[in-house]
This record gives structure tokens, C-alpha cells and sequence, in this order.
């Protein structure tokens, strides 16, 4: 697999080329430095979309036309979108490319400028991106729309550590995670560092349906990986966790 590296200046015509905004925050910032986009080939991109609440039937529409197009698309691996439980008006949108050359391709589809079109009226504000490269073996895996994509359980965590912790915190979860991966009803448990910035990690997770979810919660190992987290967060999980309905099909 082939490797595309991008650097900050080459990152922002990148975006250009798509109309895309990198957005501020703890999660969804500039890159501080000239740092490069991940060089190990995978290219994945989670992007945080606030809709207006009158336009979300409309702009599902051109988002959900640029998935199916971004996933039959040379060098896709995944495209799926998601609906914040709680928030209906904020989507995510988690995409896998097997280098970001192939997402710069991506980007100049008439399906994704078409989606952008939409974005300038039932948008409330610019699409954040936070660009991720794999924080732990085995991160990475394929994120297929299962037959019942609507019925999964899935979770998203934006983790904010202290400066200088990303790797510790890293080091105590990497051996837990087969065990999550492994449990009963898991489909993806994955762990991502960010690009954009060097004190940010992402987990998502997917479950078969929210029983296997919550069983999970109850087994042992969620009290050593909240324990793993203790010293090191910037941030109270609480205010980092949100609960995702994946809404890729219509």
C-alpha cells in the first residue's frame, strides 16, 4: 500500500480543493506545526457537521449521495455516517482511504462539491475535521455498513489528555483492547491519535445492538481502562463520549 504524505502547506490545499474547513477546539484544530499527515498509508478523516434543523432531509440527501459514491470509489475502505443521539442536528462523518491520495481524488467528485453545495445553506457553521492516524495495533480495521447499521450501538470519544500523556495513556490501554474486541457483540473497538492535535486521542466503537453495548459496560475491564485513563485526562470522559446512530442508509 502506497503512502501520500502531506505537509501543512499541502494539508490546507487539500482542503481547498474540497471546500473543506478545519475547525477550531480541542479536537478539531490547525496542526501547530509543519506536521505530516500519517505516512503508514491508511487515511482516515472524522468530520463534525452542524446542521440547521429544517434542512437535515435535505442535506441527508447529498451526504448520503457522496457515501455511496466516496464507497465505490478507488482506494474507499469506509464511509459512514452518523447521528449524534441527543443532538439530531450534529452529524460525524468517519472516512477510511487507503492514502490520502485517494481522498484527494475524493475531493474533487461532483458528488462531495454537490454535498458542499448543500453545506452553504443547511449548515449552521464550517464542516471541523480532525485527520487520525492509528493509535494501537490492530486500529485500522474495515468499517463496513452491516446489514443492520441502524440497529448498532456505536460510541465516539474525543479524549483530551494533559500535554505530554498521549503515550502513557496509550501505552496502559493498547493491552486492553483485544478484551473489548473480543467480547460478545463488539464489531470495532478502535483507538486513534490525531494529526491535528498532539494532546488528542479518538475511540470509536461499534457494537452489534445497544444490549451488547450496555453489557459490556458491566464487565471488569471497564473499570481497569477507566483507571488507565485517570491521571491522564485533560478532560472528563463524560464531556468527551457521544452515543452515535448511524444513519449511512436511508
Amino acid at each position: 500500500m502506497s503512502s501520500f504524505v502531506l505537509s501543512r502547506r499541502n494539508l490546507f490545499q487539500v482542503a481547498a480543493l474540497g471546500g473543506l474547513a478545519v475547525g477550531a477546539g480541542s479536537a478539531f484544530s490547525t496542526p501547530a506545526s509543519a506536521q505530516a499527515l500519517p505516512q503508514s498509508g491508511i487515511f482516515e478523516n472524522l468530520a463534525r457537521l452542524q446542521v440547521k434543523p429544517q434542512a437535515m432531509a435535505h442535506f441527508l440527501i447529498a451526504l448520503r449521495a457522496n457515501a455511496m459514491d466516496a464507497r465505490s470509489a478507488p482506494g474507499n475502505i469506509g464511509f459512514n455516517i452518523f447521528q449524534k443521539i441527543g443532538s439530531p442536528n450534529t452529524l460525524f462523518v468517519f472516512e477510511q482511504w487507503q492514502n490520502a491520495a485517494a481522498y484527494a481524488v475524493h475531493i474533487k467528485q461532483p458528488a462531495l462539491l454537490a454535498m458542499h453545495a448543500a453545506a452553504k445553506t443547511d449548515l449552521s457553521g464550517a464542516i471541523g475535521h480532525e485527520f487520525l492516524q492509528p493509535g494501537s495495533t490492530g486500529t485500522g480495521a474495515f468499517w463496513a455498513v452491516p446489514d443492520n447499521a441502524q440497529t448498532t450501538a456505536n460510541v465516539l470519544v474525543e479524549i483530551l489528555v494533559k500535554p505530554g500523556m498521549r503515550d502513557t495513556l496509550l501505552e496502559r490501554v493498547t493491552p486492553l483492547l483485544p478484551t473489548f474486541r473480543q467480547a460478545k457483540g463488539n464489531i470495532s473497538f478502535d483507538l486513534y491519535k490525531s494529526v491535528n492535535n498532539p494532546n488528542g486521542l479518538v475511540q470509536i466503537e461499534r457494537w452489534l445492538d445497544k444490549p451488547a453495548h450496555l453489557a459490556n459496560l458491566k464487565r471488569p475491564v471497564i473499570t481497569k481502562i477507566r483507571a488507565a485513563y485517570a491521571d491522564t485526562l485533560a478532560r472528563p470522559l463524560a464531556k468527551s463520549r457521544a452515543d452515535l446512530l448511524d444513519v449511512t442508509l436511508a
